[in-house]
């Protein structure tokens, strides 16, 4: 299974977590977030968001979503990225909720998450 890591500014990756429980449920292993909070500098970030990679990637690999492009939590992450550790901005929740149920599925198409992300923003 694919652990997921959701990294944000402020507490929004904990309020995004906690309400993909709702719909999911409180018993998501292999999920975390990790906050950047105004006292912290890019490294604390950066050392945080390695700890959460190695406690959620249990050898399938791991997706990152991350608040903001170019942001720090996205900066952060692009140090990190490599071909078992992969990285999507711009997180929402449909997004979120369609990588929690296919995560299973150890070839899950990027391309077709982002495409759920977009479909999920209408006017």
């Amino acid at each position: 299974m694919i652990g997921i890591i959701l990294t944000s500014h402020g507490n929004l990756a904990n309020s995004m977590l906690e309400t993909s429980q709702l719909f999911l449920g409180s018993h998501l292993d292999q999920y975390e977030a990790v906050c950047l909070k105004p006292e912290m500098y890019s490294q604390d970030l950066t050392t945080k968001l390695k700890a959460a990679i190695k406690r959620v990637d249990k050898g399938d690999g791991v997706i990152v979503m991350c608040d903001l492009l170019f942001g720090s939590p996205c900066n952060c992450m692009t140090k990190l990225v490599n071909d078992k550790v992969h990285v999507i901005t711009g997180m929402n929740l449909p997004l979120l909720i369609e990588l929690l149920t296919l995560r299973e599925n150890q070839d899950i198409n990027i391309a077709s998450l982002v495409e759920t992300g977009r479909n999920g923003i209408v006017d």
